[in-house]
């Protein structure tokens, strides 16, 4: 499986080495927020951004409580002190995740070349008082790094951000909580991202904006990092083909699809940069048929699950179905 949310992926590493299934966790992030800046630039990460609901949808799937150590009303300094005090004082129970800027690593790969970076990562400590062991489940890497430039990487001022949780609460999630998460994050008459992009391919085409025109793929730098997250798509049909048992080559297809749409917004991309240079109206009408196709193939991957999600409610409540 492709790793899609940095913060996502840190709390469902503790998940997984429990044997606990976190595949439904991912039912939030297909379309998980994203921001407009003060330029309308499409960004992935805002200064305040706010991770409550995945912060409380985990402990009511999980029974596990994320606490926020870091401190917005506190200096940076005081902030990076206490952080170097929860990675000292740990036990093997308790996990601490912070947001550095990812882009102050050199040594780490940095794939969709953006600075700054904001990114989620766990930490440790060693044997070594000036080195800690790093975990980013996201982009599967792991590896010891010099305490001084991690902590260097926390001081970024374009970051901020932490928590802290233990483990020894944990529990698999009940049908009841699934069910509940499930409706709560399938938005099916919206693709939130998409309508953005169609909203804003307006706006500097023939809106507001129009005088920007030449900025417009610029606006739309930030999408593959967003796009991204539409692979979590794959861990939903997952969760439902192992319920459900249907084949491993439907299972396939749908993947292929997912792939599509994941791919159809880099095309979005080249073809936003294309008007942006060309202004030509041609150019224009393939962009917008571009998104509309995006729209329809996201359309349709909502809609399967939803049917499997009737299928799955089916399997464990049929009495209850049958009766209403």
């Amino acid at each position: 499986m492709i790793k899609v949310h940095c913060f996502v992926s840190c709390v469902c590493e503790v998940l997984k080495k429990n044997g606990i299934d976190h595949r439904p966790y991912y039912f939030g992030v297909w379309d998980a927020d994203f921001f407009l800046d003060e330029n309308d630039r499409l960004t992935y990460h805002e200064k305040n951004v706010d991770h409550s609901f995945f912060k409380n949808w985990y402990e009511t799937l999980y029974g596990i409580r994320l606490n926020e150590w870091y401190k917005n009303t506190a200096s940076k300094e005081e902030n990076v002190e206490y952080l170097v005090h929860l990675i000292e004082e740990k036990d093997d129970d308790t996990h601490v995740i912070v947001m550095l800027d990812l882009a102050l690593l050199p040594e780490r790969e940095n794939k969709f070349h953006h600075a700054p970076f904001p990114h989620y990562v766990m930490l440790e400590k060693t044997k070594d008082k000036d080195v800690w062991m790093m975990y980013d489940p996201d982009f599967r890497w792991e590896g010891e790094m010099e305490k001084v430039q991690i902590l260097n990487a926390v001081r970024s001022p374009d970051v901020g951000g932490g928590y802290r949780f233990n483990s020894n609460t944990i529990q698999p999630p009940s049908d009841d909580t699934i069910k509940a998460y499930f409706r709560t994050c399938m938005k099916e008459r919206e693709n939130p991202l998409t309508e953005t992009l169609q909203s804003l391919v307006e706006t500097f085409w023939s809106g507001s904006q129009r005088h920007r025109l030449n900025e417009l793929g610029l606006v739309m730098k930030q999408l593959p990092v967003l796009a991204i997250r539409k692979y979590a798509y794959e861990h939903a049909f997952a969760f439902f083909w192992k319920a459900l048992q249907f084949s491993e080559d439907t299972f396939e297809q749908w993947c292929d699809d997912i792939e599509t749409l994941e791919k159809g917004f880099k095309i979005v991309q080249y073809q936003a940069m294309k008007v942006a240079k060309t202004k030509k109206e041609a150019d224009y009408e393939q962009l917008c048929d571009q998104l509309e196709r995006q729209n329809e193939r996201e359309r349709k991957l909502k809609e399967q699950l939803v049917f499997y999600f009737d299928e799955w409610l089916l399997q464990r409540e049929p009495l209850i179905l049958h009766e209403g």
